[in-house]
């Protein structure tokens, strides 16, 4: 799991200086767009829930560097996003807030020629290790009946994509996720998009 202090905070700028410039490109149906609109959602749900919501100021995305279409975008980063949020609801919901706990979210998106990585790490109640091999099984869920789709969405549409995810938790601490696409001869498990 990435360390918090390793993790860029949110300018204010940053998710205005990434979206901003998207909303004005005026292109209906664009995958910029369907991002943009994404993350609006996803922010404002984060503050009713009182989550800190950060943007990684170094977050870039260009579909030419490595297109994924509109509909599996939205699949992959708002399932992640929601089952962060969920999970800080939980465990502050069962446990009780307490004056050191923080709900913080952080997100990422990185692009280069041929590679594309997607991030999200929060300060949730984690995943138990007897539960990870199972997180992406259809109707799996610890939050209920008639849950467990998303996850499995998540995996199937990265599957077909021919990309990647990892999963990193840890009970009472929280969960990172990390996707990643790599055109063929790239490498597979994309690390590190600057380098």
């Amino acid at each position: 799991r990435r360390s918090r202090s390793s993790v860029p905070k949110l300018d204010k700028g940053g998710i205005v200086s990434f979206i901003i410039p998207v909303l004005s490109m005026n292109a209906d149906g664009d995958v910029l767009s369907a991002v943009a609109a994404l993350l609006i959602g996803k922010i404002s749900r984060a503050s009713e829930l009182n989550v800190k919501f950060h943007f990684r100021k170094d977050s870039r995305y260009m579909p030419e560097d490595y297109f994924v279409p509109e509909d599996a975008m939205i699949t992959i980063i708002g399932n992640l996003i929601d089952n962060a949020l969920d999970s800080m609801n939980v465990k502050y919901d069962k446990e009780g807030e307490t004056s050191g706990d923080i709900k913080e979210l952080y997100f990422g998106i990185y692009s280069r020629p041929g590679a594309l990585l997607i991030t999200v790490d929060d300060t949730g109640k984690g995943i138990k290790a007897s539960d990870i091999g199972h997180i992406y099984e259809n109707g799996f869920s610890t939050k209920g009946e008639g849950r467990g789709t998303g996850m499995y969405q998540v995996r199937k549409t990265i599957d077909v994509l021919g990309g990647d995810i990892q999963v990193e938790s840890e009970e009472g601490e929280g969960t990172s996720f990390t996707v990643s696409f790599a055109k063929q001869g790239e490498g597979k498990n994309v690390q590190s998009i600057d380098s």
